[in-house]
């Protein structure tokens, strides 16, 4: 996906005149009065602040509204205590990388003739690759905050005076952050170029613009029936990006219930129906098991809802599913 450049606002040395200074560049010609200005940020990189756009109270209400959302404790709006509420400025890298080359390969396809015979066709694919692709990485250890990418790329930036804003500072290298953004254009080259089958590939990137980016994010630190969580909000957008919220134990016990009663059905019905066929046996037994195993992981895990990139991270929902998934597929060579 390309994303739009951003574009940072400077005056002029010579005549005070406004320069308008597109992302990446080092020289600039005024307008004005044509003093040719270099621009350079740290270390060669340019370095530029978003502008907080939310207040305090709009950082408490967006946390409020998240607490009312999914499968979080029911009377978490009520009883929940607020007991840090703070923002800060994290250091991101920001990286467009140009992929071009070509991919070359095929895809299969089955159809069935009119005698009911199966054949195989294989269709050659030949794609070329001339894209642009923006990666961002936190530059910095986000701790318990749950934060690894830069979500938002829209908003109001400037030059700020880093030496007063809060912020975290910045631990990885530039060098590190163009490696992991080569990667990351390469796979996003590959996946979007769909060849099943590759046989040729001849792909080049070629870094065009760093950047370091100090983006505002809220932090909302609050306790529940004594226990202590947390959650983000971004301080442009107002949505919440990250948290840790406590579970409803209604929710676990119905969960549960509901599998266990639901999987075993499920699984009776395939032993029954399934004596003279061994499809029906098979597809009764593998559904009443992904049935249970996901309201078993939800019963487990149910007692914290997470959202975000956390490091220790429990087991959600969707990677129950995807777990699931491809137990299924591993159990379809037994049909």
């Amino acid at each position: 996906m390309i994303m739009a450049d951003l574009t940072v606002g400077l005056s002029c040395s010579a005549c005070g005149g406004a320069l308008s200074v597109p992302e990446g560049q080092s020289t600039v010609i005024c307008s004005y009065c044509g003093s040719t200005l270099f621009i350079e940020g740290d270390q060669g990189v340019v370095t530029i602040a978003f502008k907080n756009k939310v207040p305090q109270d709009g950082a408490m209400a967006s946390t409020q509204h998240w607490w009312k959302k999914g499968l979080k404790a029911r009377d978490l709006k009520r009883t929940g205590k607020v007991s840090e509420l703070y923002p800060i400025f994290l250091p991101f890298w920001k990286t467009t990388t140009r992929v071009a080359g070509w991919i070359c390969g095929y895809e299969e396809r089955r159809y069935t003739d009119s005698k009911g015979n199966t054949h195989t066709e294989r269709i050659p694919k030949e794609v070329m690759i001339n894209q642009d692709y923006v990666f961002s990485e936190i530059a910095c250890d986000p701790g318990d905050l749950g934060i690894k990418t830069m979500k938002n790329f829209l908003g109001e930036t400037g030059f700020e005076d880093f030496e007063m804003i809060p912020t975290f500072e910045a631990t990885t290298s530039k060098d590190d952050a163009v490696v992991h953004a080569k990667n990351d254009a390469l796979g996003n080259a590959k996946r979007q170029a769909h060849v099943p089958h590759v046989t040729f590939e001849r792909l080049h990137s070629f870094p065009k613009r760093l950047s370091m980016i100090y983006y505002p994010v809220w932090i909302v630190r609050y306790s529940y029936r004594d226990r202590m969580y947390m959650d983000t909000v971004d301080g442009v957008t107002g949505q919440v990006l990250s948290g840790r919220a406590p579970g409803d134990p209604l929710y676990q016990s119905l969960a549960v219930t509901a599998g266990a009663a639901g999987g075993g059905l499920i699984g009776a019905a395939g032993i029954v129906f399934g004596q003279g066929d061994t499809t029906i046996l098979a597809v009764g037994l593998v559904v009443g098991f992904i049935v249970l195993f996901v309201a078993y992981r939800f019963f487990r895990h149910g007692s914290e809802i997470v959202q975000g990139d956390f490091k220790h991270k429990p087991a959600s929902l969707s990677g129950a599913l995807k777990q699931v998934q491809s137990v299924s597929k591993s159990l379809e060579g037994l049909r």
